[in-house]
């Protein structure tokens, strides 16, 4: 479930490709600070994506680095750290865990269990500093597994625990901008939910693996409508909040770079469907 809230690099001009580079390169610093190359392993986009934000909505001091890393030792890059990326790097550590149960618990990857035991004692640790949105989190995906293992269970219902879970991370404070960080992370936890059920589809249904959209009659290309509702609520909450700094690289990823692996899932789809009927048409089907 990790992944898709990204940025669409086409778009971006090239002192915002830096800008996002080193927020994310912040937080990668974090992670190994924090967690050495267990955490790091967790990197993400979305976790980077709420860097931004929660630091574009409470203006924290920044600080800025040049540094070299295991991956890139031999040239030094820019990064950039609020207070907000340590708590960025925590919620990383919280959701990775969970999924690295997940993949072990539910497609006994090997993987998985190996990934969730080096991360346990610092889940331990975040669970400590954030236990509400740890208690959100291990709330949410056991009732996830619930419900995906309930054939009577609405299959909406997985999608909204998600957006539960991802609206108590983004509200981490409890202050005026609560309720909407709030909605602003329900809707795009719901969204996420459903974006991978549409890019993961034929492949859990190779695997036996639980996919929301056949018990909502849809396929992956028909989630599209679905998809943009959950989407349209997220804009929403973004665009009432007083966001200055970066929000052209947050709308470039909320308004674009979330649809690329759905896009990029459609038009191969689309493609392979094309030569499939060319290869057809050349034996007379």
């Amino acid at each position: 479930m990790f992944g898709y809230v990204r940025p669409y690099g086409p778009d971006l001009s090239e002192e915002e490709k830096k800008r996002y580079k080193a927020v994310y390169c912040g937080l990668c610093r974090m992670l190994n600070e924090k967690y050495g190359l267990a955490g790091r392993m967790g990197l993400n986009f979305d976790m980077t994506f709420l860097t931004l934000l929660l630091s574009s909505l409470y203006e924290p001091k920044e600080e800025e680095r040049e540094s070299a890393c295991p991956p890139h030792p031999f040239k030094k890059h820019a990064e950039v750290i609020t207070p907000f990326t340590a708590y960025a790097a925590d919620m990383t550590v919280a959701l990775t865990y969970y999924k690295a149960l997940d993949d072990w618990e539910d497609e006994r990857k090997a993987s998985g269990k190996v990934y969730s035991d080096l991360l346990k004692r610092h889940y331990q640790a975040v669970k400590e500093r954030w236990s509400a949105q740890c208690q959100a989190v291990e709330g949410c995906i056991s009732a996830i597994h619930a419900v995906e293992k309930d054939e009577k269970a609405q299959p909406e219902r997985a999608a909204d625990l998600s957006g539960q879970m991802l609206g108590s991370i983004f509200a981490v404070k409890e202050d005026f901008f609560q309720p909407q960080m709030g909605a602003l992370g329900y809707a795009l936890g719901k969204f996420i939910y459903m974006m991978d059920a549409a890019v993961d589809y034929e492949q859990d249904m190779k695997k036996g693996c639980y996919n929301p959209l056949p018990g909502m009659r849809l396929t992956p290309q028909s989630a599209r409508e679905v998809l943009k509702q959950p989407l349209g609520q997220a804009a929403e909450a973004f665009e009432g909040l007083p966001l200055v700094q970066d929000v052209n690289i947050m709308r470039n990823i909320l308004y674009s770079g979330v649809w690329q692996s759905y896009n990029g899932k459609m038009n191969r789809q689309s493609a392979g469907d094309k030569d499939g009927n060319e290869e057809g048409d050349r034996h007379g089907h």
